[in-house]
């Protein structure tokens, strides 16, 4: 392969790669937003809020990578009542389906 070539394709896999990762959100940055950036949002019988899934930023803007990170979380979460799953199921894929994405097998 001509070495310009090689250059060329290692530079769009590196472009490619580090536009795809989601930038890390700190415990501090996510305890700043607001409940809406959240797929549910529970109410623990003790009455803490208890947030899933964050997935839109601080101006309430979806964020492609967190939400492709809460659609694939979403199994993993410890629901207080099993019923929010199908909300935070619903409500993820509703932006899937706004990006132009295609629902989700169950």
């Amino acid at each position: 392969m001509a070495p310009h070539l090689t250059v060329l394709l290692v530079s769009v896999t590196v472009l490619a790669s580090s536009s795809a990762a989601a930038e890390e959100w700190s415990r501090a940055w996510i305890s700043r937003l607001p409940d809406s950036a959240f797929a549910v949002v529970e109410i623990s019988p003790d009455g803490r809020k208890v947030r899933h899934l964050p997935h839109h930023d601080e101006t309430g803007a979806v964020d492609p990578a967190h939400l492709r990170a809460a659609r694939a979380r979403r199994a993993q979460v410890k629901w207080l009542d099993p019923a929010n799953e199908s909300l935070a199921r619903r409500h993820l894929e509703s932006h899937v389906l706004e990006r132009g994405g295609r629902r989700a097998r169950r």
